[in-house]
């Protein structure tokens, strides 16, 4: 007798779809089989198809309170006008533009992201609250300055301390420098060395777009990636943001010290940095995970969006059979998971308990050939019907039990409006 069980569905194991059931115990999975399984609580997933839940590997979750507000620019115009409006937030307001994304992933298939902003307290009380799964850094910049760098370094550890193994694990906190650009190399290697000391992960954006590859080089007469190469900075703890602009030497850094790349093909587009290596990536051994990037560049936290994009990218780009329907559902599940050190992303004994299923009669996975095919090329995320993180129900038949989706609409409309006044009085 399990605590949780999934009866009857077609499961996600081993690049393909069988049918099997599921047993959970605490927030493991313990038994996969052919036989029927037995629990507190059972689920019928006949007419279901049962994957790992989608990783959101790069976000910053807080920005759905700028969904649509900055748009037809380029990056550098944009960091401007957003920068401007996230001065204006108020903790609380991140705590609610944190709910609203939250509520967005569980509907459309996330159990777990990673998330790069400030105000974090906030974003781990969301975390909480609704029963996802984090990995959580404080955005630090310095630019050089070294009394705000020893300020931010004060910050990123406290919450580390804080916040790092909370809710039975489901919080992991990390450090979060923003980038090459906007931190000085002496700041970035007191980052690693504090995450050495804290046995922790860094993530941080490199190569966004051509114009910093060209900046960093005129500095440094060196690619960002050979510049944390060479001052001792990059290993497995490194999760790189985006990485769109990479040379073949990067490549070869990247897979040499074990560092994963968070591709987010659709802010990647909107912002026109450019289409990341992504197949040159993976034939190099590079784990690539996939990310939605911020809100106000997406627009949204749909992952089954970016896991479509990112594969027909690389076709027009290198091929048609480039990279295959499971290259790119295995970088949306379990390579987030491993990015991260996190044990899941993949139905498997002794894998945590972080699941979703997805309604196989929707119309537009019908005809159903290939359940694989139809889940990278097909789906819109509202077939996402349950949502199970660390062997807890989030989602059933569609209705949130953890969110009061009527009231977090209602507070984040109340916070956009109180801000868009600030700005016009300003």
């Amino acid at each position: 007798m399990y605590d949780l069980c999934i009866n009857g569905g077609l499961c996600f194991i081993n690049g393909t779809f069988i049918e099997a059931s599921i047993g959970i115990e605490g927030n493991k999975i313990v038994y996969i089989g052919k036989e029927e399984a037995k629990a507190e609580l059972e689920i019928d997933a006949s007419g279901k198809l049962v994957m790992p839940g989608l990783f959101n590997a790069h976000t910053h979750l807080a920005m759905t309170l700028l969904r649509g507000y900055v748009e037809d620019m380029p990056l550098k115009e944009w960091l401007n006008s957003v920068w401007k409006m996230e001065a204006k937030l108020t903790p609380n307001d991140v705590y609610w533009g944190s709910m609203l994304g939250i509520l967005e992933m569980i509907k459309t298939g996330t159990t777990a992201f990673s998330d790069m902003y400030f105000h974090m307290d906030e974003v781990a009380k969301a975390v909480g609250e609704t029963g996802i799964r984090a990995v959580l850094s404080y955005g630090m910049i310095e630019r050089g300055d070294e009394e705000r760098g020893k300020k931010e370094i004060k910050v990123g550890t406290e919450f580390i301390k804080e916040w790092d193994g909370a809710f039975n694990g489901r919080i992991k906190a990390i450090f979060g420098p923003h980038a090459p650009y906007t931190c000085s190399l002496d700041f970035l290697l007191k980052v690693k060395e504090r995450a050495e000391e804290l046995d922790t992960l860094i993530h941080i954006h490199v190569s966004e777009t051509k114009h910093e590859l060209e900046e960093m080089k005129r500095e440094h007469g060196k690619t960002p990636v050979k510049i944390l190469e060479d001052i001792g900075f990059l290993s497995k703890r490194v999760i790189i943001a985006h990485g769109v602009w990479l040379e073949d030497e990067d490549i070869r850094i990247l897979k040499r010290r074990g560092v994963s790349v968070a591709h987010n093909p659709v802010s990647n587009l909107k912002l026109a940095s450019g289409i990341a290596r992504v197949v040159d990536l993976l034939k190099a051994g590079v784990n690539v995970c996939l990310g939605t990037d911020g809100a106000a560049s997406n627009n949204t936290y749909n992952l089954f969006e970016e896991i479509k994009i990112a594969s027909l990218l690389q076709k027009v780009v290198a091929g048609a059979n480039a990279i295959t329907a499971n290259d790119v559902l295995n970088m949306a599940t379990k390579n987030g998971y491993k990015a991260y050190e996190i044990a899941g992303g993949k139905l498997a004994k002794g894998m945590l308990a972080d699941l979703v299923l997805l309604n196989a009669k929707s119309f537009n996975y019908v005809p159903l050939y290939n359940p694989l095919h139809s889940v990278v090329y097909a789906s819109y995320g509202c077939e996402v019907t349950h949502s199970i993180v660390d062997g807890k129900l989030l989602m059933e038949d569609s209705i949130l039990l953890t969110i009061d989706e009527e009231n977090v609409l209602s507070k984040v409309l109340e916070r956009v409006e109180r801000i868009r006044s600030k700005l016009n009085q300003s």
